[in-house]
């Protein structure tokens, strides 16, 4: 008997904080699209057909899932684009084509961002596209690159910056067909790899940061606010509903609790047990472990510093994957070494503490030890990304 209303005092106290916390605030479970690489979605973004209509801040923000498990974003003037990564600490979007080919998007069918909550965060240069109708096997050039998703075993599509359209015309054995001339994002890798673009409302990188919900304050209010952050007092008002409703059921809570332990020392008492084999169990506390690889794995991938020349291993790589920001002299970079890709050092030194794995091509280092956490993955897909959790270098 005894047992029995210590369960239901419990039941009793969950159920009213419960019901106390969700008429304070409206937050929703995180939902995927089950990919291999599908991303979490949460607020302030909602899944169609599987969250409520109150999980996401606007309709722009609404994704759904195609059939083939990837994560679509429809916007009114870029169609629908795969959502891989959602960073919701520095509020980004890493966007693609569903067919991987983001360059025919961008070059020949109509895409902007206009009269969308997305902006662009790149530097923009004049390109011309050509299509020479026969293979083109290399060009001199470290600007000029290869469009693999339109080209074919008779023909080449290559992407010419204008500085460089005389020399490459030159040196090319025939003319070319202009396909279009256009202003380019410089993103610091291929047009096939997709972009990042950035949302600046509602401004829930803050509450992330610091490991909270960022959600509505209740179902009816459009007002955002953060919720549940670790290690923070309870809210004045709070307090008072849990001293004025939990009062006297609590100091009664107590009471059975206190007399339920006593009559088990006694019980155990009587029975002549030794004390020391009395233990009372409390429930198991989850281990948490962190992903990624350990401070010496990644202090043993080889560093450099940049000279005035800004002189690089590979030069057609001048701006960072991750915080999107080109290299500067003095800066120091480092070398991942079983792929070779490199990294503002800081930028890829915090990537490697969450995720074993080189940010551009997924190489996983063969001492990397990576373990998942319980309470929340970061899923990265199989393109390279800057994603989520990053830091933000300058």
């Amino acid at each position: 008997m005894a047992v029995s209303k210590f369960s239901v005092a419990v039941l009793l106290l969950l159920a009213f904080l419960f019901l106390n916390g969700a008429e304070s605030q409206f937050l929703c479970k995180s939902s995927s699209c089950n990919g291999v690489s599908s991303p979490d979605v949460r607020f302030p973004f909602r899944l169609k057909n599987s969250q409520d209509s109150r999980c996401g801040y606007q309709p722009d923000f609404d994704l759904f899932c195609n059939n083939r498990n990837q994560t679509i974003l429809n916007l009114p003037n870029a169609g629908d684009l795969v959502v891989e990564i959602i960073d919701y600490r520095f509020q980004r979007l890493w966007i693609n084509d569903p067919d991987q080919c983001f360059p025919r998007r961008i070059l020949i069918d109509s895409f902007n961002l206009e009269n969308s909550p997305f902006i662009y965060n790149y530097r923009f240069d004049e390109f011309t596209v050509l299509n020479c109708s026969y293979y083109v096997q290399t060009l001199p050039f470290d600007r000029v690159r290869k469009i693999k998703c339109m080209s074919g075993g008779n023909h080449t599509v290559i992407n010419v910056p204008n500085r460089d359209l005389k020399a490459v015309t030159d040196f090319l054995p025939s003319p070319c067909k202009v396909i279009a001339t256009k202003k380019l994002p410089l993103t610091g890798m291929e047009l096939e790899e997709g972009m990042v673009v950035r949302w600046s409302e509602p401004a829930c990188g803050n509450c992330e940061t610091r490991g909270g919900d960022c959600g509505f304050k209740s179902n009816s209010s459009g007002e955002v606010g953060c919720f549940n952050l670790p290690k923070s007092g309870i809210p004045r008002g709070a307090k008072y509903g849990l001293i004025i409703g939990v009062g006297i059921p609590g100091v009664l809570f107590i009471i059975g609790l206190v007399c339920y332990i006593c009559g088990r020392f006694k019980a155990f008492a009587r029975s002549n047990r030794p004390t020391s084999h009395l233990s009372l169990s409390l429930g198991h506390q989850p281990t948490f472990t962190k992903a990624g690889l350990d401070g010496s794995t990644i202090e043993s991938f080889p560093k450099t510093t940049l000279g005035q020349s800004r002189r690089l291993p590979k030069s057609n790589h001048t701006t960072c994957a991750i915080c999107l920001s080109e290299y500067q002299s003095k800066e120091t970079i480092r070398t991942i070494p079983d792929c070779g890709h490199f990294f503002h050092a800081k930028c890829i030194d915090e990537w490697l503490k969450l995720n074993a794995t080189c940010p551009v091509c997924r190489t996983s280092p063969e001492d990397s030890s990576c373990t998942s956490t319980p309470s929340q993955s970061m899923s990265v897909p199989t393109s390279p990304q800057s994603v989520a959790s990053l830091p933000h270098h300058h």
